[in-house]
């Protein structure tokens, strides 16, 4: 399944703490504050940009399913081979059979993972085929948030910040106090 990157979801808590505090100590500025939020799984579901993305990646998902299927089963008739044949083989042929057999199932083990491990193919391949989606979503986001003078969007599903005006980015202080701590 198109997961959204996590960017959406992380720092919640931070996030909306600044947001409060700005509330709670800003009371000029907070009645000129204007706040949005979007539902990012409500997007990513109704968007048709999604769906052709998840067809792509089912498909190929599907291919590596297959594969997968095919290396298990070859791994599977190997060891049976081994079993039935067990009593007949010299131990020098024995030992060669199931050492093609830890090989190939190694090469099993070595596929999944490349795969469906967290650095695997499924997961590059959903980033990939999410990306330009994601960076859609943004400019939108930018644009109204611009066009129509909000001061921060949150997203309702991880309640991460979106958009925020660039005059509430607490980063270039908070940078400047630790670095005044750490000299």
């Amino acid at each position: 399944m198109i997961k959204m990157a996590t960017r959406y979801s992380a720092l919640t808590l931070t996030v909306f703490g600044i947001g409060v505090f700005l509330l709670l100590t800003l009371p000029t500025q907070a009645a000129d504050l204007k706040i949005g939020f979007i539902d990012s799984e409500r997007i990513f579901r109704s968007y048709k940009g999604t769906s052709d993305a998840q067809s792509k990646l089912d498909q190929e998902v599907t291919e590596w399913e297959k594969k997968a299927e095919e290396m298990r089963k070859e791994v599977e008739d190997l060891q049976q081979e081994l079993e039935a044949q067990s009593l007949l083989l010299s131990e020098e042929k024995k030992r060669e059979k199931e050492q093609t057999l830890q090989t190939k199932y190694a090469e099993y083990q070595q596929f999944v993972t490349s795969i469906w491990g967290p650095q695997g193919e499924a997961v590059k391949r959903n980033e990939e085929l999410t990306k330009p989606i994601i960076e859609k979503i943004d400019a939108i986001l930018k644009n109204i948030g611009e066009e129509e003078d909000y001061t921060f969007i949150f997203d309702a599903v991880g309640g991460g910040l979106v958009f925020a005006k660039p005059t509430f980015d607490l980063t270039d202080r908070v940078i400047e106090e630790l670095n005044k701590e750490a000299e």
